[in-house]
């Protein structure tokens, strides 16, 4: 037979000190978990079929409190748990996967609600972007298109907006044609369809215009490029030469004739 003879407290867990019918006494680090599970209290006795068993689950609960802290960390997907168990070389990936889907640490359905909410609301990104993250992630095909219809085209349309306002502000010292080029680059990338980029960055053609000073910008960009011209001895003509440059550059036509 086998006794608990003591159980102390050691931070967030317990050691336990198991006794054998010899008197020879084993300790063992386990969770409260563990503890109320099995029922560890000081003076429980047990044969060796449970003693065995104990240790089998006390081995586990020990990569299960790492499994456990990693998915508590943040909200994590099924994909990411099993990965995370493989870098532990995790066999039994079933047993730590149903004990996390019981108490409701995994779950994929609510995951991916809360990534969409949380995409659209407060990220602001684009349902293309999204729906690249949510697979990498390992959420099916099926489940994203399932949830993601609840982004609605007004709602992409005012995110569009929010990320044109926040970049114009930033962007005064960029000439007209290629801060528009950046913006349809930057959404782009944040996900969003190019139709709905052109429409919204056309209808804040004003905005974007009356937020790039192209006058100033252009007198010290021809200042530089004038420079660059004499040292290298073109055949063509200075205006020809500064016409080019300044039109790969992103300046426009009308603003260039202004100052040539």
């Amino acid at each position: 037979m086998y006794k608990v003879v003591e159980v102390k407290r050691k931070g967030k867990n317990y050691l336990i000190y198991i006794e054998d019918s010899s008197k020879v006494s084993d300790e063992y680090l386990v969770s409260e978990d563990l503890i109320i599970e099995y029922r560890l209290i000081k003076g429980k006795t047990f044969d060796l079929e449970f003693y065995n068993n104990l240790i089998q689950m006390i081995n586990r609960d020990k990569y299960y409190q790492k499994v456990l802290k990693y998915s508590l960390f943040k909200p994590r997907t099924e994909k990411e748990v099993i990965d995370y168990l493989d870098r532990l070389s995790i066999d039994n990936k079933s047993f730590y996967l149903g004990k996390l889907k019981k108490i409701k640490i995994i779950n994929d359905n609510l995951y991916t609600e809360n990534y969409i909410s949380d995409s659209i609301n407060l990220k602001h990104i684009g349902p293309r972007k999204i729906y690249e993250d949510l697979k990498f992630k390992g959420i099916s095909q099926e489940l994203i298109t399932e949830k993601i219809i609840v982004y609605n085209k007004k709602e992409m349309l005012e995110n569009i907006e929010y990320w044109l306002d926040k970049k114009i502000k930033m962007s005064s010292n960029i000439p007209m044609m290629k801060l528009k080029n950046q913006l349809k680059s930057f959404l782009v990338n944040k996900g969003f369809n190019f139709d709905d980029i052109s429409s919204i960055i056309s209808k804040k053609e004003d905005d974007i215009s009356s937020s790039v000073n192209e006058d100033k910008i252009i007198i010290k960009e021809i200042e530089n490029l004038k420079t660059k011209y004499n040292k290298k001895g073109l055949k063509m003509s200075l205006n020809q030469f500064l016409t080019s440059k300044l039109l790969a550059k992103g300046y426009q036509y009308s603003t260039i004739k202004k100052f040539l």
